[in-house]
């Protein structure tokens, strides 16, 4: 019997089970615009610090329910969990 293994602080990115979730949510980030998209730099930024935090649980912020992936591509978005908020 296999024992499933919670992941703690991952990205969608990163959990072979959620690819298709995650190709879904990448697939609506591409769609907004440049104007809506933060820069690539502070969207790595912010899954940066999303994936060091303890309120991420399988890609969804506990705190607020978003999935991360997305609430950090769009400009003007901030964590409401982050000390310092990004």
């Amino acid at each position: 019997m296999q024992t499933l293994r919670l992941c703690k602080r991952c990205l969608l990115e990163d959990m072979a089970d959620e690819q298709a979730l995650f190709g879904l949510i990448q697939s609506r980030i591409k769609l907004l615009s440049e104007s809506e998209k933060a820069p690539e730099e502070t969207y790595r930024y912010r899954l940066a610090r999303c994936q060091a935090c303890g309120e991420l649980h399988r890609g969804t912020c506990v705190q607020c329910g978003c999935y991360v992936e997305l609430r950090a591509a769009k400009r003007g978005m901030r964590c409401p969990h982050a000390d310092p908020k990004w």
